[in-house]
C-alpha cells in the first residue's frame, strides 16, 4: 500500500446553504387534544395502606449537639497542665516526708484530697482509716502547707483550662468532659495522681490517671455546659 502526500494547501469548505422559503406558523392544537390535556392526571396515585404507615411510624426529628473544635490553644494550655502537675508532684512529695515524721499515723494511712472550689484542700477517706478528729488533723495540715496548697490550685486550674481548649470530639477528646471549680472535687483525687506506684501492682490503677478518674467519676460535657464554659470564658479561650 502506497501513500501520496502533497505539501499543496487543501481550500476549507466553504458551502452556504440557501435559506429555506417555507415560514413555520404556530398552530393550536385541535379541540380535542386540548381538551384531553386540560382533562390529563397523574397516571397513577399511591395512597400507603394501615399497615405500611404503621411499619414505617411517625417521622422523628433528631437534634444531635456535636460541639466545639479543638482550639488552637491546646497545645500551650497542655504544656501548662505538665508543668503544673510536676510542681504539684514535687510538693506532695516534700509534704508526705514531712508527714512522715511528723504525723507517722496519719502518714501511713491511704488518704486522698482534693481542691474544693473555694481553693481550700479537702481530705478523701475513700478507705475508711481515718476518724472525724484525724480527718481534721489532716486537713489542717494540708491547708497549712501553702507550697501544696498553691500547687493544687494551679493544677486544678490548669486542667479546667486544657479541658475547655479540647473537644468532645477531636484531637485529645478531654472536652468530653466538663470540669469546674465547682465540680473538681468530686471529679478527682489528687494523692493517686501523685504518689509512686509498683507498676505490677494493679489494685486501684484506674484511680492513678486524669483521664480514667474523669471517665468515671466526672461530669459529661452537654451543649449546656459548652455554653456555660463559654460564658465563663467570655467566649474565648484566649488568655
Amino acid at each position: 500500500m502506497s501513500l501520496s502526500v502533497s505539501a499543496a494547501p487543501i481550500a476549507p469548505a466553504n458551502t452556504r446553504l440557501a435559506p429555506s422559503e417555507q415560514t413555520l406558523t404556530p398552530q393550536a392544537p385541535s379541540g380535542a387534544a386540548s381538551q384531553a390535556l386540560a382533562n390529563a392526571g397523574p397516571a397513577a396515585v399511591y395512597h400507603p395502606s394501615e399497615a405500611a404507615l404503621a411499619l414505617r411510624g411517625p417521622v422523628q426529628v433528631i437534634d444531635t449537639w456535636v460541639g466545639r473544635s479543638e482550639s488552637p490553644e491546646f497545645p500551650r494550655y497542655a504544656e501548662r497542665f505538665n508543668g503544673a502537675q510536676a510542681v504539684l508532684k514535687s510538693a506532695f512529695t516534700t509534704f508526705e516526708s514531712a508527714l512522715a515524721s511528723t504525723a507517722p499515723d496519719l502518714a501511713a494511712t491511704d488518704y486522698g484530697f482534693t481542691v474544693e472550689a473555694d481553693g481550700r484542700l479537702k481530705v478523701l477517706d475513700k478507705a475508711g482509716q481515718l476518724s472525724e478528729a484525724n480527718i481534721q488533723r489532716l486537713t489542717d495540715l494540708l491547708n497549712g502547707a501553702a507550697e501544696l496548697k498553691t500547687a493544687a490550685v494551679a493544677y486544678r486550674n490548669a486542667t479546667i483550662d486544657m479541658t475547655d481548649a479540647s473537644s468532645p470530639w477531636s484531637g485529645s477528646i478531654m472536652g468530653y468532659y466538663s470540669v469546674t471549680n465547682e465540680n473538681f472535687a468530686t471529679s478527682i483525687d489528687l494523692a493517686p495522681l501523685l504518689r509512686t506506684h509498683d507498676p505490677s501492682d494493679i489494685k486501684g490503677a484506674k484511680d492513678r490517671f486524669l483521664i480514667t478518674q474523669l471517665a468515671y467519676k466526672g461530669e459529661r460535657a452537654t451543649e449546656e455546659t459548652e455554653r456555660a464554659m463559654f460564658a465563663r470564658r467570655g467566649g474565648s479561650l484566649q488568655d
